[in-house]
Order: structure tokens, then sequence, then C-alpha cells
């Protein structure tokens, strides 16, 4: 109660905020006085003009964008002393990383995590769509990225662009609560080009990036490699059923007790937390400024112990992947097209849930412009198989699907943009129609965005979207039997997961206010306050039991089938950013407030006609539909969320940066509290943490740089998702050099 009063007074003074902001005028704006701001490459006239792609399409100034955006630049990230882009994704206000083990972490773009409460886990991120250049990075098997899969490190990138709120209109599907775009690097100038980086610490972390390439007049070309090993900060397990920590099991008990499992074969590099490489090449060919071409390769292997997929004995899963990918994109004059193609083999839990998968994307977009309009009609397609049948006993249904399952999505967009006012008001408005084929139907995703100019340093905003999430292979393909239980002479009891064919897909729609301002030649701005409503959530539901004859043996299946479920989410927030920049000092801060609350939700997985069980004896009055109208504040994500950085430069040498990252409390609930139902095992509490970085970079020589980096230096060991690693304090040294 007390997070939503707090939650209320600073809507209210933020809405008093943004009406004292645009009323001020600072009077100093001229140049001279930014010329005695300047600060290496990080000037105000410099944050004033960063460009960004991802909010439009189109590259425009950040200040001008119609969305709420965030860009991360590589000087950021090196000044910061991130070790991968999952991390730097702390520097970007509305994201929530949270560190499950060394280097792997969860992230959400402003929550909608573990929605429902109860159910099992899903992969990472699975509301929000992350790109590589534009290409779409998604795992369909349970929705998400996989993000050790990433074949880039921080060597290749350029820049991290991120929207917040749906954005399926301009980016198809699963851009459900934002996109995560990874702009990677170009050479800039002809001749040589090298980067290269290595670092060694705490727990055996290795991370080493070198990227080579040389650029012509009309053509360049890199090739670059990385490495990351990183161990474990604990050794110990969770288990479930027993709900202990175990140092070094010699196995596990499933959650209903009547099995064990091998903890070699589950994990069989138990101290390990990543080991990943791989390798790119990225070409380029510019014909003229109007005709350019790109072609980008390569291939990565990884293997890391995550909280991913259910196993019924821990939450941590061994998980590993080997995956090859090509992409071309053209643009002719106002014609753009992208063609991309990712293949590979993945285990999500060793030793059993092995599948191969191949996905396809296309995309054709043509820019017309006459005046102060712009219309940008476009066609996507989408093709997404997974196949594990040839890993699996398909009579005894031992795989994680048992099916060859095929994903695809037909899309047709239009956007147009239209300026009024000497250029002061601008128009955006954008719909797509995505056809599925599971389910058959089709979802219109919509996007309408106003910004208005008062002058040139304050601008308001507004938007409001709505975007669906696709169909998974899980969902729509499962074919398994959880357990066959002999009940009497030729009659059996079969547990049975079925796939669905017909869910309907998730969907948030979103109403948001800004404005961004700079109110001083030091100090710049930005305010967001956003209403977010969700739907169409679903989890596995126990559904009435059939019988079916197999051969003399009666059998009574009880199905298990992803179903769509009464409830939905609404989230409220408000998102404060701060740049404040002086000669030798820049400080960016930046905090969210939101309240999220579920509506409908009930705390039973069955439907009213399914058969009492030891979990629910009651179904007609317990069961999915029994919590309509109730409300609740969803204790999952948390209400304040956080961070900042401070960067220092003493002399043109010598810089000090000081990170930090912030958030509240939560309560996470797993599907083994409905199934124990002892209010212990299924429930974790996770305390609110503050994290601390620190990191002194020192240039050597030119493009030289030596830095050393202090990771959690405050020693804050407590867990930040359910039962994961603890990660204590790190250090890290290493050089970074640039050509």
């Amino acid at each position: 109660m007390k997070n939503h009063k707090l939650i209320n007074l600073f809507f209210k003074c933020a809405l008093c905020s943004i009406t004292v902001l645009v009323c001020f005028q600072s009077k100093v704006y001229c140049q001279d006085s930014l010329k005695a701001l300047q600060y290496e490459d990080l000037s105000l006239k410099d944050l004033l003009s960063v460009k960004i792609v991802s909010a439009s399409k189109k590259s425009e100034l950040l200040f001008d964008a119609p969305l709420s955006a965030s860009v991360v630049t590589k000087e950021d990230i090196r000044r910061t002393g991130c070790t991968s882009i999952m991390e730097a994704l702390r520097l970007v206000p509305g994201m929530i990383v949270r560190e499950q083990t060394n280097g792997n972490y969860d992230i959400y773009l402003r929550g909608m995590d573990n929605v429902p409460p109860n159910a099992p886990f899903e992969g990472n991120s699975t509301t929000t769509l992350v790109m590589i250049d534009n290409r779409p990075i998604y795992n369909y098997l349970k929705g998400g990225t996989f993000w050790e899969t990433l074949p880039i490190d921080l060597n290749d990138v350029e820049k991290i662009e991120v929207v917040r709120g749906p954005a399926a209109a301009l980016y198809g599907p699963n851009a459900v609560s934002g996109v995560i775009n990874i702009i990677t690097r170009q050479i800039s100038k002809e001749g040589l080009y090298l980067v290269a980086n290595a670092q060694q610490g705490s727990y055996n972390t290795f991370i080493n990036n070198v990227s080579a390439g040389y650029k012509a007049k009309k053509w360049s070309a890199i090739a670059s490699g990385n490495y990351q090993g990183r161990q474990r900060t604990q050794t110990s397990y969770y288990e479930i059923f027993r709900n202990k920590w175990l140092e070094q099991p010699d196995y596990f008990i499933t959650i209903v007790g009547d099995t064990t499992h091998n903890v070699n074969e589950q994990h069989p590099k138990p101290y390990l937390a990543m080991e990943k490489y791989a390798g790119n090449v990225f070409l380029n060919y510019d014909l003229s400024d109007k005709v350019k071409f790109d072609l980008r390769t390569g291939i990565q292997h990884s293997l890391v112990q995550k909280v991913s997929t259910d196993n019924g004995t821990t939450p941590l899963s061994t998980v590993a992947s080997d995956s090859r990918y090509a992409d071309l994109r053209a643009n002719v004059k106002g014609l753009s097209a992208q063609f991309s193609y990712n293949e590979g083999t993945q285990i999500t839990n060793f030793p059993d849930s092995k599948y191969d998968f191949k996905t396809f994307d296309a995309s054709v977009e043509y820019n017309y412009t006459r005046g102060n309009l712009t219309i940008k009609p476009g066609a996507s397609y989408r093709d997404a198989v997974y196949d594990d049948t040839k890993y699996s006993d398909i009579i005894n249904k031992t795989g994680i699907f048992n099916a060859k399952g095929r994903i695809t999505t037909q899309t047709a967009s239009l956007r147009g943009e239209y300026k009024l006012f000497d250029n002061k008001l601008r128009l955006v408005a954008a719909l797509a129609a995505n056809k599925f084929n599971y389910p058959d139907t089709t979802y219109l995703s919509t996007q309408f965005a106003a910004t208005y100019k008062i002058s040139k340093h304050h601008l308001l905003r507004m938007v409001c979207s709505k975007s669906p999430r696709s169909s998974t292979i899980y969902d729509t393909y499962i074919d398994q039997r959880a357990s066959y239980i002999p009940i009497g002479y030729r009659k059996f009891v079969s547990l049975r997961l079925e796939g669905n064919k017909n869910l309907q897909l998730l969907t948030a729609g979103m109403l948001e206010l800004g404005y961004r301002g700079s109110i001083t030649p030091w100090l710049n701005v930005d305010i967001e306050l956003f209403n977010i409503n969700s739907q169409n959530y679903n989890s596995v539901v126990t559904h009435a039991p059939y019988v079916k004859l197999s051969g003399n043996d009666t059998i009574t299946v009880i199905p298990l089938i992803p179903t769509n479920l009464p409830v939905t989410l609404r989230q409220q927030g408000v998102t404060l950013s701060l740049i404040y920049n002086s000669k030798k000092l820049a400080i960016k801060p930046f905090v969210t407030f939101q309240k999220s609350r579920t509506k409908n939700f009930a705390p039973f997985f069955n439907t009213a006609d399914a058969a009492p069980s030891a979990i629910q004896y009651d179904p007609a009055n317990n069961n999915i539909y029994s919590g309509i109208g109730a409300a609740a504040t969803l204790t999952s994500t948390p209400c304040v969320f956080g961070g900042a950085s401070f960067d220092y430069k003493i002399n043109s040498k010598l810089n000090i940066n000081m990170s930090a990252y912030y958030y509240s409390k939560q309560t996470y609930y797993h599907i083994t509290n409905v199934i124990f139902n002892d209010g212990v095992r299924g429930i974790d509490y996770i305390k609110a943490k503050l994290i601390l970085n620190a990191n002194v970079s020192y240039e050597a020589a030119k493009g030289l740089h030596i830095f050393l980096t202090g990771k959690n230096i405050l020693n804050n060991k407590s867990r930040e998702f359910f039962q994961s690693d603890r990660v204590p304090f790190m250090l890290l040294g290493g050089l970074s050099f640039e050509l």
C-alpha cells in the first residue's frame, strides 16, 4: 500500500514537473557555452545529437524520437566496464536485469514476468523482441531470447538501442513490451581496422574479443571472434523436493519424489556458468549513397547453467547451443530488404531435450516521401521449424515436444508520418496485419504517436500502441506422456501433455505520455508516464479426463493442455532520466516507479470439470475461473528499479567511473508452490539489492586502455532470481585496443 501511495504521489509530481519544465527556458544556449562544456566525445552537443534508428526505422535524433527510447554507446559500455551485452542493459532506463549465475541474466522491459504466478519457468525476455541490426533473435520453443547464443559480443557493438512499449506495428509480433536492437560496428575511415579486448578476473572469468578489417572506397570487411568463460560463484544446487541446498549432490529427487536423476547427466560441468565462443564476418558494399548492400554471417557455440526450463529437480538447467546464421540487407534508393536464416541444435535441459531448429525471416519496405508526408508500406514473412523427433522415442514420448513443429507469420504493414506547423507537430501512425498459422487468425498491431516541439529544447510526446506475441512450439505441438500409473488389472491412468493450436495470443496495449527537455546547458531530462494492459496469458491446465482403449487395456487419460487464463495484467508507472554534464563530470541517473496488478487470477490450474486430485479436491469451486473479479499486486516484478553512472575524467589519460543498479524486493512463485502447497517450496523472497560497480581506465598509449573493474563492490551476496546462485564481489582487469 505504501508503494502504491508513493507511485501515485510521484505521478502527480511528474505531471507538475512537466508543466514547470516546459515553461522554463534557459537563457544560456550559445556556442561559447557548448565549447566550454566540451567533455571529449561526451559533450552536451553530442548528447543532443545521438542518433537512433529503432524508434521509427529511420535515422533520427534521439531527442526527436516519437517513442520512449534510449541509446547505450560503445563508449558508455567501455567506461562503465560492462563485461557483456546483457550486463550493459543495466545502463538503460526501464530495464529489469537480474543475474542468475555468473554472466547469465534474466532480462525484462518494465516487467511482465512471472505472469501468471505459480507457472513453470519460461524463457528469458518472452515479451521483448531482441534484434541484431534489425535481424530478430527469438527462440520459438517457449518464446524469448537465449542471450548466450548471440554470435556477437561487446567488441562488435556500436550501440544498443532500446524502445520501450509495444512496437509490433514496426517490427512484427513479439515486440510486446519493447525492442532491443543491437547495432554492430562499421569501419568509418579507409584503411586497416583493429579492435581488441582481453580481461580476466574472479571465478576464472575470461573475456576475449578481437575484430580486424579493412575499408576501401566502396567496400569494407570485418572478421571478428569472441570468447567468454565463467565459473559459477558457488557449487551447491537447490533441490526443490527436499527444499535444501545440496553441496555436490550425487542425485536429485524429482518434485513428485518417485524417481531420481543423476547429477552428472543433468549437469556435466557443475562448476561452469558459461562457456561460449563465436565468429562473424561482416561485408559491406556501397555502390552509392542510395545503393548499399550488407552481408553478415557467423557461427556460435555455448554451454551455460541458468534458470531456463523446468527439469523437475532444481531451478538450474544446463543449456547447450550450436548455431549458424546468414543475414543479407539491401537498400536501393527508397527500397529496403532484409533476408536472414538461422539454424542449429539446442539442448535446453541435459540430456533429454535436444532439438534442431531452422528460422527464416524476410522483410521488404518502400519509403515514399513527398513534402511533409512520408509513407512506408511493407511486408514480412517469418518461418520457424523445430524438430526433436530425431532425438526422442516417439512411441514413448520421451522428447521435449515430440514433433516437427512449424510457426509461420505473414505480415503486411503501413506506416505514415506527417509534419505540421513548421515541423513542430509530428504525427506518426502504423498498422500491421499479422496472419499466423496457429492460431489460424489475423491479429492487428497498431501504433499512433504524436510529438510537439514547443521549442528547440523542449518536446512533448504521446503514444498509443497495441502488439501481440506469436504462438510457441511447446504450447502448440507438445505431445508428451508425463506418467503411466497402473490402478488395476488392465487399467491405467496416464497424465498426458497435449498441445493447443487454438490459443489466443498474448496481447498488450499501452498509452504513454512523455517529455524531453534541455533545462540548462548542463542538464537534460526525460520523463515518461505509461499505462499498459495485457491479456491472454496461458499456462498448462488440467482438463476433464477421458477414457481410451489401447489393445486390451483401458486407459484413463488426464490431459494437461496449454489454456488461456482469464488473468489480466495492468502496469502503471513513470520513468525519470537525467543527464548532467560538466567539463569533467557526467552523471546519468534514472529510475522507474511502477505498480503491477493482476485481475481475475486464481491459484488453480484446472478446469471446473477436471477430476479431483491430491492438489485440488474440489475443482468445481476451485479452478482457473474462481478468481474472476479478484485483484492483487504482482509481487514478482519490482515496483522501483533503476540505476546511475558517474563518470569523472581526471585528465586526458585517466578516467574513473562508478555505476549503480537497484531493484526493490520481489516474491517469485513457481509451479511447485501449487504442487506442494506447504507455503515454503515454490516461493522465493528476493531482497532489495543495490549493485555498485567501479571502473578505472588509463590510456597508456593512443587507443590502448588499461582498466581495472570491481563488480558488486558492496559484496551484497543476496540472490537475484528464484533459488539461483549468489553473485558476490568480483574483480577483473584487462586492456583494450582500437586502431
